[in-house]
């Protein structure tokens, strides 16, 4: 998946559970399902979603699958945040999407994914009244999800320690980094602060975390402000350039370039785009 794309579109994909390369975001609720475990970092926590659970959270978050093996099936449904917006999820569902919460129900017939996926995938291919057919089945099944999200508030706990306990000394402070990065990415953080805060030199913390990760610590950081900038052009009335100073952009000009560069237009036309709906 291309680590700088926008969105994915409405779209469902099936196949081997395989650890991603890099992390990367993207404007759209991310739906999975997997036969086996599945080990996440997203927004900077480590997240295991129990084989058999649907899980969704809003991929702008940074993300990576950094568990997983050809030995297991995952299912992935994206589904643009222009178009959940414009189906009227319940809104205290969207409100955790918004706030960065991994949101995660047992599967069960009502809101089984990887049994629909093939079909869906196929009609969302093929346009035409099967793509308009596939979409308002997605529609009821985002429907379904919330609801049973809502009902069930705690949902399914989601062990966050593998990541530190399992992928040892160099992932575990790889993790640490990115969890800092994402609690503190409003401040203005540099590569001395994250390194010494696992007690690394710079030098070797960059290493690590690129190894680990995919991305550098630069571009992670980045990614954050920009989920957090999003976050704040939807949620509130701050000025487009207040927006980028709260999200932690030390100026105007790197707030647009890095918002254009990962969102694909400038703060203020996503801004009017998403607000119209």
């Amino acid at each position: 998946m291309d680590a700088e794309r926008a969105s994915f579109g409405l779209d469902c994909w099936q196949g081997p559970t395989r650890g991603m390369t890099a992390a990367h975001r993207h404007d759209d609720l991310e739906f999975n399902h997997a036969d086996v475990d599945l080990e996440y970092v997203i927004d900077g926590r480590s997240r295991v979603i129990p084989a058999g659970t649907v899980a969704v959270f809003w991929a702008a978050r940074p993300h990576q699958l950094v568990g997983g093996t050809d030995t297991g099936t995952e299912t992935w449904l994206t589904v643009p945040l222009r178009q959940a917006l414009a189906w009227r999820l319940p809104a205290g569902f969207m409100r955790r999407m918004m706030a960065g919460e991994v949101v995660a129900v047992p599967a069960t017939p009502g809101i089984g994914l990887d049994e629909r996926a093939p079909r869906w995938t196929g009609e969302l291919a093929a346009g035409g009244l099967a793509h308009r057919i596939a979409g308002l089945e997605i529609e009821a099944f985002a429907l379904r999800l919330a609801d049973a999200a809502d009902a069930a508030a705690e949902g399914v706990h989601l062990d966050d320690s593998a990541l530190r306990r399992d992928g040892g000394a160099p992932r575990a402070a790889a993790a640490a980094m990115a969890a800092l990065m994402s609690e503190r990415s409003a401040e203005d953080l540099s590569v001395g602060d994250i390194a010494g805060h696992v007690h690394l030199h710079p030098q070797y913390a960059m290493s690590v975390f690129r190894a680990a990760l995919g991305i550098t610590i630069g571009d992670y950081l980045a990614q954050c402000r920009v989920a957090a900038a999003q976050q704040l052009l939807l949620t509130t009335d701050l000025a487009v350039p207040d927006v980028g100073f709260a999200a932690g952009f030390g100026s105007h000009s790197q707030f647009y370039d890095r918002f254009r560069r990962w969102c694909g237009e400038t703060p203020a036309a996503y801004r009017r785009r998403l607000r119209a709906i």
